[in-house]
């Protein structure tokens, strides 16, 4: 296999891991935004409950992760780690779709 051939097999590839990343991404991301509406209509009903105003900012937090994902799978970064560069393991970003960092940068807390 040519250069070109192997290096137009590897961008399909991630192209195709990509959206199929991307579509997850969307799914949950409109979960998270549906589930903050209970939520902030939750808080509107018996507002100053601490657990309530926590789980609301959780979710907004996880939408904005999502978000910044969705940004690396447009700038063609999605799947390398955010601190190091260092790649991220498919196993990780099917668990955790928004990972932005790698295991090893994750549990040092970089």
């Amino acid at each position: 296999m040519s250069a070109v051939a192997a290096t137009a097999s590897v961008s399909c590839g991630s192209e195709a891991r990509g959206e199929s990343f991307r579509a997850l991404l969307v799914a949950q991301r409109e979960d998270c935004v549906r589930q903050r509406q209970l939520t902030v209509a939750e808080d509107t009903a018996s507002p100053g409950d601490p657990v309530v105003a926590g789980r609301a900012a959780d979710l907004l937090r996880t939408i904005e992760e999502i978000d910044a994902a969705l940004e690396r799978i447009e700038a063609g970064t999605y799947g390398r780690c955010v601190r190091c560069g260092g790649s991220i393991p498919d196993e990780r970003l099917e668990f955790r779709p928004h990972a932005a960092g790698c295991v090893a940068c994750a549990r040092s807390g970089r």
